[in-house]
């Protein structure tokens, strides 16, 4: 984490914070003052909102990364698709080489690498074989692709809650219970792209790591989510289901790093979060690599993690999945025994039904599931 991000993501900042941050409160004013005018545009229809022709559901998050976006996409989409819906994923595609609009998936399998598509669409289209991944800056474009071309009925925006260009039939908004504001503040002060008053234009708020909240701090949010959606939240903590290994094929259970000493590899916005989740599963983390959130790691930087962790006298360098799939493809295989990747999804421990009736209220003006088969896009 850098300092910058440090200062963001500190509650109580104490007087360095504050003075370190000073320097950044001219800059906070006009962030406030465009986003405040971009909203006001969209809620009074000068700036167009399209629709896409199926329904929408939008995953998104007032602050900057790290809040458990992606576990909320996959459970969402994975629900859609139970439904019997065609469902398509709409991702900006951060991290990618391409700025393009590109078919990640078809949904009859995987098209690009991360390299091209981006992180988050590269994972979502291995975790979600029958769904389609899109990706690309213009949502709407993407949308209607996705319906025209691949037929798609039921669309998923992800990181979607500030991209008000795409209409959408339910806002989900993610919030990190164990510190869902940071210090409070706008970009580029603090971590949050609009104020939480914002969370009036949800429709349904998503508290991941509930686990890790105080239990004052979560019945908290659980009254400003009542106050702001009308409904009760989704609770849900970050449960490890697999353990892979560099090729990403299943490598036993979970149960192999207890005791076991490792070297901990991520590019995430919070890597603490993983860290945690490394000491919860019994593992000695004996060296620790984090990197830029959406990185794209080097041949040279995964080599040079392995012979750390070699000389520290580490059976494994662990990694997310999410961060497995922007390693170097080849040099990952051939040192799959060496690599270990922990595979994380949303439990849901409260208000499953909560998110079936929001789903069910989104779709409930959409036509059925047609039967027609869909060609694969190049």
């Amino acid at each position: 984490m850098s300092g910058l991000e440090a200062i963001w993501w500190r509650e109580r900042p104490g007087p360095l914070g504050a003075l370190a941050g000073a320097p950044l409160l001219l800059a906070e004013a006009p962030f406030r003052a465009a986003a405040a005018l971009r909203g006001a545009l969209y809620d009074r229809g000068v700036l167009p909102a399209v629709r896409a022709g199926a329904p929408v559901v939008s995953i998104g998050n007032l602050a900057v990364g790290g809040a458990g976006k992606t576990p909320a996409a996959l459970a969402v989409a994975a629900r859609l698709a139970g439904r019997g819906r065609r469902v398509a994923i709409l991702s900006r595609g951060y991290g990618a080489a391409r700025a393009d609009a590109r078919v990640a998936s078809d949904g009859a399998g995987a098209l690009l690498p991360a390299a091209e598509a981006g992180d988050e669409p590269a994972l979502l289209a291995r975790r979600l074989p029958g769904v389609a991944v899109l990706c690309g800056p213009r949502r709407a474009e993407l949308a209607r692709t996705a319906v025209e071309a691949l037929g798609a009925d039921a669309l998923v925006l992800d990181d979607g809650f500030q991209h008000r260009a795409l209409a959408r039939d339910l806002d989900v908004v993610v919030l990190d219970a164990s510190n869902p504001f940071g210090n409070g503040h706008l970009l580029p002060r603090g971590p949050n792209r609009e104020p939480r008053t914002a969370l009036r234009r949800a429709g349904l708020v998503w508290l991941s790591h509930a686990d890790r909240a105080a239990p004052e701090r979560l019945e908290a949010l659980r009254r400003l989510a009542r106050d702001a959606t009308g409904r009760a939240p989704v609770e849900s903590r970050h449960a490890p289901t697999a353990l892979l290994d560099g090729a990403l094929r299943e490598a036993g259970s979970l149960e192999a790093l207890r005791g076991r000493r490792v070297a901990a590899l991520s590019g995430l916005a919070r890597p603490a979060g993983f860290l945690r989740t490394l000491e919860a599963l019994g593992a000695e983390v004996a060296l620790a690599r984090a990197f830029p959130d959406h990185h794209r790691f080097t041949g040279g930087e995964l080599e040079a993690v392995l012979r750390d962790a070699d000389a520290a006298g580490c059976a494994w360098v662990v990694t997310t999945e999410k961060d497995a799939v922007r390693l170097d493809a080849a040099l990952a295989a051939a040192a799959a025994d060496r690599l270990r990747v922990v595979r994380v999804d949303a439990e849901l421990l409260r208000g499953a039904d909560v998110l079936e009736a929001a789903l069910d209220a989104a779709l409930a003006a959409a036509p059925q599931p047609r039967p027609a088969p869909r060609a694969p896009v190049s």
